[in-house]
């Protein structure tokens, strides 16, 4: 019997610590780390400068780009992540923060809105301005930094199918139709209109101008 809840001890640690490098796997190497980083903004900020050489790994929208002489701070509007480790961006967040790396941070990579996950060691707090707000800043040390491809904007494409199956003319009139997901793939794509003819313009005919003949006048004065 004790050799029985032994075994199964020893499975549930087995999947457990599986699920759990699977986890980790699912993240970029930038920001993989050892499993030990805090992703929670709140108890950080409360535990204040005790919480100094704590190890995160913090995602968000980048806000600004301060380049220094010798290094460059980032600053995040924070957001929760997801397990591929991305932000998860919502309409609330709990502030931000900022992650020093060396040298020159291009603003045209680092560019404003776009989604960012940093894995690094918190250095302590700086007070700055956000507007005329007086904010205090989480600062990290980045060890890895993995920045986001934008995702592409999605765009509603409606068209005209009388062949569709779910979407009969009878039925909801002559359009436009959406794609129906049962019968066409999920996405959306580009259509290109065709350009409108122009009707030509019209030709305008000659006029004609009317002219007598001498002969005619002379039979005209024979007549009076």
């Amino acid at each position: 019997m004790k050799a029985m809840k032994l075994l199964q001890a020893i499975s549930v640690a087995a999947a457990a610590a599986l699920l759990l490098s699977g986890c980790a796997t699912r993240l970029p190497e930038p920001i993989r780390g050892d499993g030990t980083e805090t992703t929670s903004y709140r108890p950080v900020v409360e535990r204040g400068d005790d919480a100094t050489g704590t190890a995160l790994r913090w995602g968000g929208v980048i806000a600004a780009v301060h380049n220094r002489k010798d290094h460059s701070e980032i600053e995040v509007v924070y957001f929760t992540l997801r397990g591929t480790g991305r932000p998860w961006v919502t309409n609330e967040t709990p502030g931000r923060f900022r992650f020093v790396v060396d040298g020159f941070a291009d603003p045209e990579v680092y560019r404003l809105g776009r989604e960012v996950t940093v894995l690094g060691d918190l250095r302590g707090f700086e007070t700055d301005l956000i507007g005329e707000y007086e904010f205090s800043f989480p600062v990290m040390t980045a060890r890895g930094v993995q920045l986001w491809r934008e995702d592409p904007q999605r765009i509603e494409v409606w068209h005209r199918d009388p062949m569709s199956p779910w979407y009969r003319h009878y039925l909801y009139g002559t359009g436009p139709y959406r794609y129906h997901p049962y019968y066409f793939p999920y996405g959306t794509r580009p259509i290109q209109r065709a350009p409108e003819r122009s009707s030509p313009p019209e030709q305008q005919r000659p006029r004609r101008q009317e002219t007598e003949s001498p002969r005619s006048r002379t039979d005209i004065r024979q007549q009076q």
